[in-house]
């Protein structure tokens, strides 16, 4: 599907140019969530094709490393090139550009880059760029913030590039135009390694994780272990795409929760240890119970939960598992305000406390 030809744009994606990004779309995002062992050999040769491709000597060293950190780490010592010299994400950018604004004028071209985007927006900005990047830079600059800024944005790698190298290599070939042989080049060593650095002189490149675990929202999520891992033994830990402490998944308990500033923390390692035990750990203040009117047998208890836990006032309400095992327990942070189990479950559902009190057993329980 990649390589085949088709007819070039007239304001409006067709099914076979829809078909086409979306191949080019599963491509890069296979690409972002590899863990296979890099080819080395190539990956150095992909990295000269990259500076040979700007007009630069290649590098004389290669430098790899074993996960993110040691690449900076690796990289910092060096001088970054000047980026006048090396100008793959603002001239490379403008220069396609200028090509596809020459072939489809103004207008056009906004549209292409409108429908192209809607088409890999979610799946390598937000899914990529936004989660895996996003968490493993903010990570970064926790650890090295005493550096130059441009160790940790001077990166390039699949998951911060793959968006864009792919909206790019769409809009070319829809647009009916040659391919550059920058953004060429570029996609070669993005496809073969994790990270890399481009310097003068050097270049240092980046294993690939050796897991990388996900929830089914594509967030960076393991309820058992790291989220993502590398060979060199570094980690980053994450509950449902917020990056946490490996104690929030490992050994969670009250008294680190009680321990922890920042309550999104406090929030994922309370998830994690499970609101039943925290409730009890905690010895937080029942509100009151009541019998689950849509499931005889169980109960809703709701709790207040003390404001510097969550950030804000609010109440948690529990709901014990079904006495044959059929449902699970459950919780469910609501606000404040909320006055009564009933009231809870039904906030949950758009109902009253009163319409969700006198519900029938057989009618949708939560």
């Amino acid at each position: 599907m990649i390589g085949r030809t088709f007819a070039g744009f007239d304001g409006t994606l067709t099914v076979e140019h829809e078909a086409f990004v979306a191949a080019v779309g599963d491509q890069w995002l296979r690409v972002g969530i590899s863990t296979a062992p890099v080819d080395r050999d190539r990956a150095e040769e992909a990295v000269r094709g990259v500076y040979r491709a700007v007009g630069l000597e290649p590098p004389r060293r290669m430098v790899w490393a074993g996960s993110p950190l040691g690449a900076f780490s690796a990289a910092a010592p060096s001088r970054p090139i000047d980026p006048d010299r090396f100008p793959f994400e603002d001239r490379l950018r403008a220069d396609v550009e200028q090509r596809l604004l020459a072939r489809l004028g103004a207008g056009l071209w906004d549209r292409l880059r409108g429908q192209l985007r809607s088409l890999l927006w979610d799946q390598l900005w937000n899914r990529l760029r936004g989660q895996m990047r996003g968490q493993v830079l903010g990570r970064l600059r926790d650890r090295i913030s005493s550096e130059p800024c441009f160790y940790v944005w001077g990166a390039l790698g699949v998951w911060g590039d793959a968006y864009w190298i792919a909206l790019y290599t769409c809009a070319l070939r829809v647009a009916l135009l040659d391919a550059d042989e920058r953004l060429d080049a570029l996609a070669e060593v993005t496809r073969l390694v994790g990270w890399w650095f481009p310097l003068d002189g050097t270049a240092v490149l980046c294993e690939r994780p050796l897991l990388v675990r996900r929830d089914r929202d594509h967030r960076l999520h393991c309820a058992t272990g790291p989220a993502l891992a590398w060979p060199d033994g570094d980690a980053l830990y994450a509950w449902h795409g917020t990056r946490v402490p490996a104690w929030v998944v490992t050994a969670p308990t009250a008294d680190a929760v009680h321990a922890e500033d920042d309550p999104e923390v406090r929030r994922c390692a309370i998830e994690s240890l499970g609101w039943d035990r925290y409730v009890a750990d905690a010895g937080l203040a029942l509100v009151a119970e009541a019998e689950e009117p849509r499931d005889p047998g169980r109960v809703l208890a709701l709790y207040e939960v003390p404001e510097r836990i969550l950030g804000e006032p609010a109440r948690v309400l529990l709901h014990t598992a079904a006495p044959d095992g059929s449902r699970r327990a459950s919780a469910l942070v609501v606000p404040a305000e909320v006055a009564t189990p009933y009231d809870a479950a039904g906030w949950a559902h758009g109902l009253t406390g009163e319409q969700y009190a006198s519900a029938c057993p057989e009618e949708d329980p939560p």
